[in-house]
């Protein structure tokens, strides 16, 4: 009698993305030809060579796009970082810090989300620095003015060209109970029409110089008389000074208007920001420096400025970033480039940042309280 043999087909190949059977010969009861009977293999994943690179979201054109921009991010965060912008193009850059920042936090989260580690770790450490050089301009650091200080009111206008509207702003010095205004790119004509809207009748104090036509024109007007009148040209833009004598304290008043940081003329501006630095400090009565100065906190000529002696309203007013420039209609505000300075001893209250029609600027107003000597 012939033993009962099972015969199992061999020699089947894996496949991969295919079922594959398994063919089992099975004799019938009687001895006779084997029923044969399928069942189908489990189906296999490809597997990834062993040391190959886990898949990562977006392939290669997505991870280009990604590298360049965290170039671009960390390349302006070392910007920032380098305490120099005396040459192009560092003074052109720098102003745009909160910018990078805004970037950065997007960028961080993009390079998360496509699991670039390296990538995420560089931005990272660009939002941390970023974070550290923005956060303070939302977070009041603004003590309670002393008793006994006495507040001065002041405000900074750019007349750009002498285009401003003349009604507004003697409107705003009105509206805000002004004190002290400072106007930079003072002509003759916009100098006329200040008076045609009467300036003088609440302002009846005033000092200019080098007006006529174009940007060089700045001038002071006052609710209190001006003396030690110095029209000193140390700049290519007029910078006026005077002191104003608020309840028996001599406060020295700065209309501010260095040139701008353009690449062909930066050694310029940084020159002009250092003599502005040195008359500053070299004068010990309470500062009050108001205009546009062309540089932002960014800039580390304007730090350098402020020194350990001033400080400037809109960053101590923790009550967001002061974008003044540009304000035409159609073009986006991108830097904070008028300030009101003064020394740390003086609290900044009640900074405010005022659209002025027909100029490129906003208008910057603040309240400094001068503490009994």
């Amino acid at each position: 009698m012939t033993g009962q043999r099972t015969a199992r087909t061999s020699g089947a190949k894996r496949t991969t993305g295919r079922p594959t059977t398994r063919t089992v010969a099975r004799p019938r009861a009687s001895g006779g030809r084997p029923v044969t009977t399928s069942r189908p293999r489990r189906r296999t994943s490809p597997r990834r060579p062993a040391g190959s690179p886990p898949h990562r979201p977006g392939g290669p054109v997505l991870g280009a796009v990604l590298v360049t921009l965290t170039v671009v991010v960390v390349g302006m965060t070392l910007v920032r970082l380098v305490p120099f912008d005396a040459a192009t193009p560092f003074a052109q850059v720098v102003g745009l810090t909160p910018w990078v920042g805004a970037l950065a936090v997007v960028l961080l989260a993009a390079v998360l989300l496509a699991r670039r580690r390296l990538l995420a770790v560089l931005v990272a450490a660009c939002v941390v620095g970023q974070a550290v050089w923005v956060a303070p301009f939302f977070v009041p650091s603004t003590p309670t003015p002393p008793a006994g200080a006495a507040p001065l009111r002041v405000a900074g206008v750019n007349a750009w060209f002498g285009h401003a509207d003349a009604e507004q702003v003697v409107d705003l010095v009105r509206e805000e109970h002004v004190q002290v205004l400072a106007v930079v790119e003072l002509t003759t004509d916009f100098r006329d029409r200040l008076v045609a809207a009467g300036i003088d009748e609440v302002l009846p104090y005033s000092a200019d110089a080098k007006v006529g036509s174009g940007s060089p024109g700045s001038g002071l007007w006052s609710a209190l008389p001006l003396a030690d009148v110095d029209t000193t040209e140390f700049s290519t833009f007029a910078m006026p000074a005077a002191t104003v004598e608020l309840d028996g304290r001599p406060v020295r008043v700065t209309a501010v208007h260095p040139v701008p940081p353009l690449p062909e003329i930066t050694h310029q501006w940084k020159a002009e920001l250092l003599r502005l630095t040195a008359r500053a400090h070299a004068d010990q009565q309470p500062q009050v420096l108001v205009g546009d100065f062309n540089a932002t906190y960014d800039h580390a000529s304007f730090r350098s400025l402020l020194g350990d002696r001033f400080h400037d309203a809109t960053r101590s007013a923790g009550e967001g970033l002061n974008l003044s420039w540009s304000a035409r209609v159609g073009t986006p505000a991108l830097l904070d480039l008028d300030h009101v300075v003064t020394d740390r001893e003086n609290v900044v209250t009640d900074v405010r940042s005022v659209q002025v029609a027909g100029t490129d600027h906003r208008a910057i107003v603040a309240t400094v309280h001068v503490p009994q000597p």
